[in-house]
């Protein structure tokens, strides 16, 4: 009960966590379709400048698409709330459990029974991440996990996180760095090397 409890609760913080990464994701996206838009009416831009950030428009712009239709269908909050809820009733049965002096078989099939019951009330599982992450922070209970298990199970755990930060890394970088040229070749020094490109592309 304790474990299965533990594994609900981190499901259920990692949905939660994953639909704000989510929400994030696409709001900086969206910013950033907006900043590039403008840039051209503000800053003269070369063609290649221009041609840069019509295709990095188009790419965020299927990002926006993408993430929210899966932070729709995946529906992270009401699962993350079934998962809270699941694990709540489980730590109230297993403290009722262990209140107990005494029982007997009748006792603890009776338990049983209203275990497996709370499990059948929510048709959802936890995934094998959040047990791993049940073990990383309950060491004690897991003498026989080894080094490498250890390891693997980390980075599992944290390869979770890594997709996101990732890519809103990638938006920020994108989006400052062809600001940044954008500013640079509408300057004088930059105006003047754009046309010395164009006069060697020519001949």
């Amino acid at each position: 009960m304790k474990r299965t409890k533990g594994a609900r609760f981190n499901a259920s913080k990692r949905l939660e966590t994953r639909d704000r990464k989510r929400t994030a994701t696409t709001a900086y996206a969206s910013a950033a379709v907006i900043i590039l838009t403008l840039i051209p009416a503000f800053l003269p831009s070369p063609p290649f400048i221009v041609g840069a950030i019509n295709l990095t428009t188009v790419a965020f712009s299927l990002l926006i698409l993408a993430s929210s239709l899966l932070q729709t269908s995946s529906a992270d909050p009401v699962k993350a709330d079934q998962f809270q809820r699941c694990a709540l009733e489980i730590n109230s049965l297993r403290r009722e459990l262990r209140g107990l002096v005494d029982f007997d078989e009748g006792t603890v099939a009776r338990y049983s029974a209203r275990y497996d019951d709370i499990l059948r009330s929510y048709n959802i599982n936890h995934d094998d991440v959040d047990n791993e992450k049940y073990r990383l922070e309950h060491p004690d209970e897991f003498p026989a996990f080894t080094a490498e298990e250890d390891k693997s199970a980390r980075r599992d755990v944290n390869k979770q996180k890594a997709a996101f930060e990732l890519a809103t890394s990638a938006i920020i970088s994108l989006t400052a760095g062809i600001a940044a040229a954008a500013a640079a070749a509408a300057s004088p020094f930059g105006e003047r090397l754009v046309e010395l490109v164009k006069r060697l592309l020519s001949q």
